[in-house]
């Protein structure tokens, strides 16, 4: 099965998050000239694209109802028509020209120090890996998040009856059901199986969790250098030292790391792992290079993913960002992006709001 699966892998793992990171980051100009760390940024901004569309058209598909097949054509029609753009209005062919700018810097071979922390850092976070692919955790949320996957995958309807009863659910969400109409991640996860050819299940607990997981390492890489000043070392130094805690500090069910190590393809444990270290990252780089206020763009993709995850990411990621742009404003006195805030916000409010105003009845279907 992995086998037959590899194109369809290698499409929305690499090819799909690779175009959408770029045309993002070169809207944007972010890391013109360091084509490593654009990389990174890349893959990383190009998945947060991907959520956050997906998130735009799937909530307003599940409320009316609408075929899982339609959903999965929709979204690819929007990624389509965003590379169509941005070709036609930039000329450029995205993932395939980088900026002539690019600046040169001293190889790695020759920082023998970076070299030896790079290796003990690849071998801990390739065991990491190793244990998503060849091990398996379960719990009982997998009983409704994969068990929704499932349903949908098979089926082709979402949220429309009980995945584990086979009970109706036609009228009115409530409790659980209400919280997946707004943040159907779990239907993610079953378009993704549709277009890699993989079961949900099989998916969902061994190559999505590597890919989660690397996504997270590579915004804590970012981060490294934004905070260490470019310092290859340091920076090396603060992913290890970030991945070696990983292995220790899952002492209780509510630990970044648990949700790290153990069952990252849950919603809520995305947010943990890729969208909290995001939304600080952004934050930092806004921090070092007061001025460039064309980051509070990537939060505002980051947040619209968010609520693409969770309904903990609704909330945590609309605090997060309103009270680290109130420290940037005030720190700063950058009184001008004060508008961008609700902008960013908007995400939260929408899709928040809209799980209000169905919890209290005012919005019945």
């Amino acid at each position: 099965m992995l086998i037959n699966s590899i194109p369809g892998l290698l499409l929305v793992f690499l090819v799909i998050p690779g175009i959408c990171g770029f045309i993002l980051t070169d809207l944007l100009h972010l890391y013109e000239n360091n084509r490593v760390r654009r990389s990174v940024l890349n893959l990383v901004a190009g998945n947060l694209l991907m959520w956050a569309s997906f998130e735009a058209v799937a909530v307003p598909m599940i409320f009316l109802r609408q075929d899982f097949r339609h959903v999965i054509l929709l979204w690819l029609l929007i990624l389509a028509a965003l590379v169509i753009i941005f070709v036609s209005v930039r000329r450029k062919v995205p993932f395939i020209r980088f900026d002539a700018r690019h600046r040169k810097q001293p190889g790695l071979f020759r920082d023998r120090t970076a070299l030896v922390l790079l290796l003990l850092l690849l071998v801990i976070v390739g065991f990491q890996c190793a244990v998503y692919l060849f091990g398996m955790h379960l719990d009982e949320d997998d009983s409704r998040f994969i068990a929704h996957a499932v349903y949908t995958w098979k089926t082709n309807r979402m949220l429309t009856e009980n995945a584990a009863t086979g009970e109706l659910n036609l009228q009115n969400w409530g409790g659980d059901y209400l919280k997946d109409a707004v943040s159907p991640w779990m239907i993610y996860i079953a378009m993704l199986a549709r277009l890699t050819a993989m079961h949900p299940a099989v998916l969902a607990h061994t190559v999505l969790p590597v890919i989660l997981l690397l996504l997270g390492y590579g915004i804590y890489c970012l981060a490294g250098m934004e905070l260490f000043a470019d310092d290859r070392r340091k920076a090396i130094l603060f992913c290890l030292i970030v991945a070696f805690l990983q292995l220790f500090f899952a002492g209780s069910t509510d630990t970044q790391s648990e949700f790290a190590l153990l069952r990252i393809w849950q919603g809520k444990a995305v947010v943990a792992g890729v969208g909290i270290p995001m939304i600080l990252y952004c934050f930092i780089y806004l921090y070092r290079h007061a001025g460039e206020e064309r980051a509070f763009w990537i939060l505002l993709v980051t947040d619209f993913a968010c609520c693409l995850l969770s309904g903990m990411g609704i909330i945590i990621a609309a605090s997060m960002i309103g009270i680290c742009s109130i420290w940037y404003i005030l720190g700063y006195r950058r009184w001008r992006v004060i508008w961008k805030v609700p902008v960013v916000l908007l995400p939260s409010v929408v899709f928040g709001g809209l799980y209000y105003m169905c919890k209290i009845g005012r919005i019945v279907l």
